[in-house]
């Protein structure tokens, strides 16, 4: 097949929608308050999960034309005490981390990946920006955080292919264009690690025949109990 683009019948549309069957989650009154591992909506819609393809090294082939069209660079920013957005993933090497502050102090911005060899900590005075290159993809959503404001977190995801995404706040996601075939695809979230959404999911992992066309996982209900952990960023 060599890297002759696939046709119109061998692509397909992976969705669903994750509901939490839990009380509300509420925000703890504090002076400088961190933002919630576990972030409900108002349909109870779980937002912030990633959900990505676990296959790393697709052929090029196996990548749809439009991807080409994403932007070269994905943006965090420092911004009224928390990082927007609180998730977010790129495409290595296609894309690179794009790191801004909104705000009138200084930042220190620091990840924590397991494989790219990055800077302690970057210092962030007003208005400045710094732009991050990834060598390697991650294995896991790495954490941000400001080392001068350590209640300010965030996540990133670095891949090493474009087939992921992150759930909005009505806990819905779909991710585009997948090549058809058997494929497995991985869960994550901050507070639960390896979500292991359904019982058949063991740590949060999904295998799957993608089938021309959409591919609805249909509404995935998730109980309380499988969050019951202390978040990643709470231990560093």
């Amino acid at each position: 097949m060599g890297n002759q683009p696939l046709d119109a019948a061998e692509w397909g549309n992976l969705s669903g929608k994750f509901i939490y069957t839990g009380e509300p989650v509420k925000q703890k009154r504090t002076p400088f308050p961190e933002p919630l591992s576990l972030v409900v909506g108002p349909q109870k819609g779980i937002k912030n999960i990633f959900v990505y393809l676990k296959h790393r090294s697709l052929k090029e082939n196996q990548i749809h034309p439009e991807y080409q069209k994403l932007p070269d660079q994905v943006v965090i920013q420092h911004q009224g005490n928390c990082i927007e957005p609180h998730a977010i993933a790129l495409w290595q090497p296609h894309q690179k981390l794009v790191v801004l502050n909104k705000d009138p102090i200084q930042h220190q911005t620091h990840l924590f990946p397991l494989k790219n060899r990055l800077p302690d900590s970057i210092h962030q005075n007003p208005a400045r920006k710094k732009i991050i290159e990834f060598e390697h993809a991650e294995f896991l959503p790495v954490l941000i955080k400001c080392d001068i404001h350590p209640w300010e977190s965030g996540y990133l995801m670095v891949l090493d292919h474009p087939y992921f995404a992150i759930t909005d706040e009505t806990g819905a996601f779909q991710i585009k264009n997948l090549p058809v075939g058997e494929w497995e695809f991985r869960l994550w979230h901050e507070q639960a690690g390896r979500l292991a959404a359904r019982e058949e999911w063991d740590r949060g992992r999904i295998k799957m025949q993608i089938k021309p066309g959409d591919n609805d996982l249909g509404e995935i209900k998730v109980a309380p109990e499988v969050f019951d952990r202390e978040p990643r960023s709470k231990k560093k």
